[in-house]
């Protein structure tokens, strides 16, 4: 994962999507989340039981705890817990994906924080960080955007 934003789940003004992916207007100010190192991660975990499928969406957010200050607030904290979070999943292979908002529930499904964990590192030298994980349950794999 290169990067990642965030939005409040009731950003998206206009949503298109096609079977190639989606064109989105988001309608709020991104939280853009500078990540520490290769350690984010973000996952689609698919599972089908009796016909029906559910996709388990997981952003694992890790940045370092002095820069998330700035955005890691009480506020920020509460909306990720109640009313979720939608993100703009920059890949490296170049695409992105809109996680927490799909065709079928639109903003129904966000992205909800799961753990919060902060950490001082294991050696002198180490960095504290922040690791957040958020996560959605969904039908579908997010979409790329287009």
């Amino acid at each position: 994962m290169e990067s990642v934003a965030l939005y409040p789940a009731d950003a998206v003004a206009v949503a298109l999507f096609s079977s190639n992916g989606c064109e989105v207007t988001l309608s709020a100010r991104p939280i853009e989340v500078e990540l520490l190192d290769d350690k984010s991660l973000y996952e689609e975990q698919s599972e089908s039981k009796n016909g029906a499928t559910k996709v388990t969406h997981r952003l694992h957010i890790v940045a370092d705890r002095v820069v998330a200050s700035e955005w890691l607030t009480e506020e920020f904290l509460e909306r990720c817990s109640i009313e979720g979070v939608i993100a703009v999943v920059s890949l490296c292979d170049g695409r992105r994906l809109l996680a927490g908002y799909s065709a079928q529930f639109c903003n129904e499904q966000p992205l909800r924080l799961e753990h919060l964990t902060s950490s001082s590192g294991h050696k002198l030298q180490d960095k504290p960080t922040v690791a957040l994980q958020l996560i959605s349950h969904d039908t579908e794999f997010s979409q790329e955007i287009l």
